[in-house]
């Protein structure tokens, strides 16, 4: 489920001589007149995976102190799907794999360079943490239509429950809720303008199901993952086992909609209002004609705005959980939202595993072995 991550490796368990040898580009703070001033600075090195010809970006830092520059540690941006079979259309495994494949990928980087061998092969998936990592769920639909019809769904869902979404429709449906240590992207992949596909038969099939399944991406930051313990490579390796990857979908898709009560989108029955308070009764009653929050009976009458925010507080705590609605969202959205259904498509997927036509030339568990045993014989 993994797309893109941040590895950070560290080179300091090779000699000297070797990691002198890993390139790097750096450069220096220059006045009007051309003259140095200030520390120097790490610059990025755009190049490609030696797989697949897909874009990589890379940094190199080095250890402070000493008349020369000493290579400490790697800080890449990867798209392990992309850079492994040329496309991210479909594709599973887990953070750990694609922190493996980060490493040889980087290993086979450093060796083109000049790096000797015996030096690589000191570095291992304990030498590797983390500064961001992305987990992609794939959802599956019968038609491009369909998957459009669900981002847009879930975006206005997003939108009536205050996730202030940001994106754009035009071409690509698609958007974003940027939350504290993460970003959510919901999608339906069209551009693939950045795959390489082997050949145009199956470069046609992989096209036509990306268009049909719904992405939810969750990019973890590196001080997100750290505050987990989440950021050394390692501590993914049995992150299947620990059912982590449904927890994050729990903790930061479902719970970011709200999925703990689904709330209703059909007026609540005599029998259901029978259960309430007379003054909870008088609420709702005034709520379902289409007054305000602010507005309602006992809420209008607090003194101040923080008083009636509290009163607010009270009553759509005590409604929400007798009657599945919230009286802080206007009645005529609360139908539209229709809770359900989002609850029903936001549902664990599991991993992605592509069918037989495809797994060979995807980046999933089926595969994995044979792609791992080819980057690591180049």
């Amino acid at each position: 489920m993994t797309d893109s991550i941040k590895p950070c490796l560290n080179l300091r368990p090779m000699p000297e001589e070797a990691r002198r040898e890993v390139e790097m580009h750096h450069a220096q703070t220059q006045d009007k007149r051309r003259r140095n001033v200030g520390d120097r600075y790490t610059k990025a090195i755009h190049t490609t995976s030696p797989l697949t010809g897909t874009g990589m970006e890379l940094k190199t830092y080095w250890d402070d102190g000493g008349p020369r520059f000493l290579q400490s540690q790697i800080v890449a941006a990867l798209n392990i799907p992309n850079a492994i079979t040329g496309h991210n259309c479909e594709h599973g495994t887990s953070v750990f794999a694609a922190g493996v494949a980060g490493l040889e990928l980087l290993k086979l980087w450093m060796a083109s360079d000049g790096v000797p061998n015996d030096a690589l092969g000191l570095l291992t998936t304990e030498h590797v943490s983390l500064h961001g990592a992305t987990i992609t769920y794939l959802l599956p639909t019968a038609s491009e239509a369909q998957a459009r019809a669900i981002v847009l769904q879930l975006k206005e869902a997003a939108r009536i429950l205050g996730l202030s979404p940001v994106g754009n429709d035009s071409t690509n449906e698609s958007f974003y809720v940027y939350r504290n240590g993460y970003v959510l992207t919901v999608y339906h992949k069209s551009d693939f303008s950045y795959c390489a596909f082997p050949n145009d038969e199956l470069a046609e099939v992989l096209k036509d199901r990306a268009r049909r399944i719904v992405r939810i991406e969750v990019r973890m930051q590196g001080q997100f993952l750290r505050d987990r313990g989440w950021e050394e490579l390692e501590s993914w390796r049995n992150a299947y086992a620990e059912n982590r990857y449904e927890a994050i979908f729990a903790a930061l898709v479902r719970s970011l909609f709200k999925l703990d009560v689904v709330l209703r989108h059909k007026a609540p029955r005599a029998e259901a209002m029978e259960k309430l308070t007379a003054t909870e009764r008088t609420i709702v009653r005034a709520y379902l004609m289409g007054t305000p929050a602010d507005g309602l009976p006992s809420i209008k009458e607090g003194t101040t705005a923080d008083v009636r925010s509290k009163i607010k507080s009270k009553w759509r705590k005590a409604i929400r959980k007798k009657l599945r609605i919230d009286i802080t969202i206007p009645w005529v959205e609360h139908q539209a939202l229709r809770h359900a259904d989002v609850e029903r498509l936001l549902r664990y997927p599991g991993d992605y595993h592509p069918d037989a036509k495809t797994a060979a030339q995807s980046f999933c568990e089926e595969s994995w072995p044979t792609h791992l045993a080819r980057i690591r014989a180049r």
